[in-house]
């Protein structure tokens, strides 16, 4: 059912299927949706949530969310303005301009067909501009943090639109002021990225070296970059097609430890498994400076926790990256729960680790995000 009060502003949809909106393709209704593509669509939608005393949530490219089967009961926001522009260039750098709604990939390749560096190694991830953003995305040693210049949002409360600078937005890993302390509060309207002219290939990571050791170990240009990350990422990462089943990228978070934890993680590991999973755990240490936190592998426990392939209803955990729950086609919300829930517990009685999910659950109860975060301890 579709609407348009007064004739004017944006057309607000009602019971609409969260499901094509998500990359995951799972999801319930939204009470109400709407497509938004101005700050004036923007207040419209505010106006419709307080008139109908309803929450209020942002539906970007949907890369990183579950949504409960039963769907949404509020109103969901879709903004639906694309478009790149070049704002400034000089002999060192180009300063580009992207709006919300673009796809976070077509923004990568734009930057690559231009010789701009900076966002290579975050090619192939799924999602819009905006969405990337607030979980300021990261792949093979690049953030989207690292070349944010400033970001234009508009306040869920007030309507205002103001900009942000870098420094505001309080980025960590996987994390940003969009997603912890305003979240629900500011929807991003455009984003400004501040890319580099001089070569800055980053190979730092295993899977890159290996893949361009095995071509002769040359720098690689640009176009080589993404070509390879594109390679390697749809190695791993099954990138959500309309002809099958979707995912929601990682679906849990690497954990950073403290030389006391990671002890108490050594420690389970001599007493659940064997020298080969232990001699593991000791190259993955040598990878971290003595002064750092450790940086540990979700995929690296789901592993070796035989979490691999394992399945409840139509939900799978991937074989070549465990950090993937993947919907074979037909899954709902409950059983991509039901697994991420026994990956959780299984991993916690034999490692002592507790994982962290990553994509923001959609529609569900306090009482069932309790029951999810419940490790069973006794």
């Amino acid at each position: 059912m579709s609407s348009d009060p007064g004739g004017a502003g944006p057309v607000i949809k009602q019971q609409e299927p969260l499901k094509p909106y998500t990359t995951f393709k799972i999801g319930g209704p939204a009470w109400y949706f709407v497509c938004v593509a101005t700050p004036e669509d923007f207040r419209a939608a505010l106006a419709l949530a307080a008139q109908q005393r309803l929450p209020l949530f942002v539906l970007g490219g949907g890369s990183n969310i579950l949504v409960s089967d039963r769907g949404y009961e509020g109103v969901v926001v879709h903004p639906v303005r694309r478009g790149l522009r070049l704002t400034l260039e000089d002999p060192a750098s180009a300063t580009l301009e992207a709006c919300a709604a673009e796809t976070w990939d077509d923004v990568a390749g734009f930057a690559v067909k231009r010789h701009w560096w900076g966002i290579e190694n975050l090619s192939h991830i799924p999602g819009q501009a905006g969405a990337a953003l607030v979980q300021n995305i990261g792949a093979y040693g690049q953030q989207v943090s690292d070349v944010l210049e400033s970001v234009e949002v508009i306040d869920a409360r007030s309507g205002a639109v103001k900009v942000l600078a870098a420094s505001e937005c309080g980025f960590g890993y996987r994390r940003s002021v969009f997603n912890t302390r305003v979240r629900g509060k500011l929807m991003i309207l455009r984003l400004t990225l501040r890319l580099v002219k001089q070569a800055r290939p980053n190979l730092d990571y295993p899977d890159v070296k290996a893949y361009f050791a095995a071509r002769g170990g040359r720098e690689p240009s640009l176009a080589e970059m993404r070509r390879a990350i594109i390679t390697i990422r749809d190695r791993k990462f099954p990138f959500p097609r309309k002809e099958r089943g979707g995912n929601a990228g990682s679906f849990f978070k690497n954990l950073s430890l403290a030389e006391e934890e990671f002890e108490g993680l050594r420690a389970n590991l001599e007493r659940n498994f064997s020298s080969r999973e232990l001699a593991r755990l000791e190259e993955i240490r040598e990878r971290s400076a003595p002064s750092e936190r450790i940086k540990i592998p979700a995929a690296f426990l789901i592993e070796i926790c035989a979490l691999k392939g394992q399945s409840r209803g139509r939900a799978q955990v991937n074989e070549a990256q465990p950090l993937v729950l993947l919907n074979q086609g037909g899954a709902t919300a409950e059983d991509v729960m039901a697994l991420a829930k026994h990956v959780r517990r299984t991993v916690y009685a034999r490692t002592g680790m507790a994982l962290s999910m990553e994509p923001e659950l959609v529609g569900f109860t306090e009482q069932e995000i309790a029951d999810f975060h419940d490790l069973g301890e006794r």
